[in-house]
Parts: structure tokens; C-alpha cells; sequence
């Protein structure tokens, strides 16, 4: 019993000890991002949180320094933040990475009141320069069909821009701005945007909203004789995305109504289409298409 006794309390007094040496030893939270959008400058601010949990610390007496290459740079405290330290780095022209640590040096004061000097360190922390980047679109909303530009840097040829999961027609325009066209998606959602490409893989653009457009349908009524065939006309204001654009036609009078299935063509505006009459009867047509509102077209057979 007393050796189990005696094992606990050495349990007990080991665990305190870490606890009380390990909340004295300060802690580094990097701020700075891993991948860093390049700059004409080459300039960027390695920043750090650090907390020093000793409370026998002379505040006055912390410095805190970034060391980059072998190179010590004192790091500047934040006058609001007073636990946010950071410094400006210039990276040597001919690299893009560099690899560095944060240290803290502070004094404190002893129980028998003499002072003590520590030194402590961050891991070693590694960043990235990121020549290709996407900077905003032209637009955050608009209807089906329409342009919509893509501003950035590092761009080409080969990216692609993705919109809700569909990927849309996009052209090149120059290594600092794309153009999608608005793929046929249901309106009043907002759709993440995605660059697709490069060596990182997909980038996140924003969210863009697809509002709803109107969808011409001429004639705005039908009249035809049992047997007989007309033609119907569908428009929309902007041309046809990648795919084409899908029609939908219902009617409440199946029977009556013979027309094969519509399609807007990529790069078109209109399709005609033709309808002929079937058994007598009296109804209407209900049109829609993704993106856009539907349109009610009464109709007639005798």
C-alpha cells in the first residue's frame, strides 16, 4: 500500500511540475500565410502572436525577432494588439520560398529577486510565393448567357472558370483576366465560383448570383386547325452558353399538341420550332427554361 501511495504522489508532483514548468514556456501562433501572392517589391510581413504565460516577466524587456535565412529582423509589437508582433522581409531576387522561426528573448525576475535571462523559439515555419492568383469578377450577378470577366494574375490559357459545379465557356483574354459565360442554372441561388488549373488545383473566385431573365415566346398565343402546323418562337437576350439551351415545354392538353423538343443552340438567341395540331381542345403551353421565368402561351385546336 505505501508503495502505491508513494507512486502516486510522485505521479501527482510530476504532473504538477509539468504543468507549471509547460504554461511558463510562451507559445507562437504564425499569422503569416503559407502561400504568399507575389509582389513587384518582394516585400511580405511575416507576422506572429505570441503568449507569455510567465507572470514574472518584465513586459518592457520582450523582443521578439524573425529569423529568416540566417538573418535576424527585430519584429515590431502592434500598438493595439500588444501580443501581435510582426516585420517586413524582402525576399532576395531568384527565390520564391523561404523557410524561417520566430524568437523570444525576455527577463525575469526570480523568487530570491534576482533576474533572469530566456530565449525561446518558434518550429521552423516555411512560405511560399504564389505568382497566380485571382483577384475579383466584374460582377457578383447577372442573368443566363451573359459575360462575366475574371480579374487575376498568372492566368492562361488552359484555366477553366467552374460555376456552382458546372464548367462554363470561358476565353482568354490575357494572363490577367478570363471571361465565363453564365451556364443554365436555376435563378435566385448564389453559386460558388471557381478557377480551375495551375499546379495548386481549384481556387475560390466568390459567389456569384444568377437572376432571372425573360423568356420571349413568339407568338404569345395559338390557334390551329386539327392536322395543321405552325411555328413557335423562342428568344432570349443573350446568346446560348456552352451546351445550348434547353426548352422546356408542357401542356395541360398532351393530345392536341405535337412539337418536338426545342433547343437554343450555342451561340444563338432564337429557335424556331414547329407545333402541329392533334384531337380538338382548348389549353395552354407552359415554357421554361433554367435561369429563366416561365411564359404561359394559350393555345387552341379546332
Amino acid at each position: 500500500m505505501n508503495i502505491i501511495l508513494k507512486l502516486l504522489a510522485f505521479l501527482t508532483l510530476s504532473a504538477s511540475l509539468f504543468i507549471f514548468t509547460s504554461c511558463k514556456r510562451p507559445s507562437f501562433i504564425n499569422l503569416t500565410a503559407t502561400n504568399i501572392s507575389q509582389n513587384p517589391s518582394g516585400i511580405y510581413t511575416l507576422q506572429t502572436e505570441i503568449d507569455i504565460q510567465d507572470r514574472k516577466v518584465q513586459k518592457d524587456s520582450i523582443k521578439v525577432s524573425a529569423i529568416v535565412g540566417g538573418e535576424s529582423i527585430p519584429m515590431v509589437k502592434d500598438p493595439v494588439n500588444t501580443f501581435l508582433w510582426s516585420c517586413d522581409y524582402k525576399l532576395p531576387s531568384g527565390f520564391d520560398e523561404a523557410t524561417y522561426y520566430f524568437e523570444a528573448e525576455y527577463i525575469t525576475t526570480q523568487d530570491n529577486g534576482n533576474q533572469a535571462e530566456r530565449l525561446v523559439k518558434s518550429e521552423l515555419q516555411v512560405f511560399r510565393l504564389e505568382n497566380r492568383y485571382v483577384g475579383n469578377l466584374a460582377s457578383y450577378r447577372g442573368p443566363v448567357g451573359a459575360e462575366i470577366a475574371v480579374q487575376g494574375r498568372g492566368l492562361t490559357k488552359y484555366d477553366s472558370i467552374v460555376l456552382g459545379g458546372e464548367e462554363t465557356s470561358t476565353r482568354y483574354l490575357s494572363e490577367n483576366e478570363l471571361r465565363f459565360n453564365i451556364p443554365p442554372l436555376p435563378a435566385g441561388i448564389d453559386y460558388p465560383v471557381q478557377l480551375i488549373g495551375g499546379p495548386h488545383g481549384a481556387l475560390d473566385v466568390g459567389n456569384f448570383r444568377i437572376d432571372e431573365s425573360m423568356l420571349g415566346v413568339v407568338p404569345s398565343a395559338l390557334e390551329i386547325q386539327s392536322g395543321d402546323s405552325a411555328t413557335i418562337l423562342f428568344k432570349i437576350d443573350y446568346e446560348a452558353p456552352s451546351g445550348g439551351i434547353s426548352i422546356d415545354v408542357k401542356t395541360n392538353i398532351p393530345s392536341s399538341v405535337i412539337m418536338p423538343e426545342a433547343l437554343i443552340s450555342e451561340g444563338d438567341k432564337t429557335v424556331n420550332i414547329p407545333i402541329r395540331g392533334g384531337e380538338p381542345g382548348e389549353g395552354k403551353l407552359i415554357v421554361t427554361a433554367p435561369g429563366y421565368d416561365s411564359v404561359e402561351v394559350p393555345i387552341r385546336v379546332f
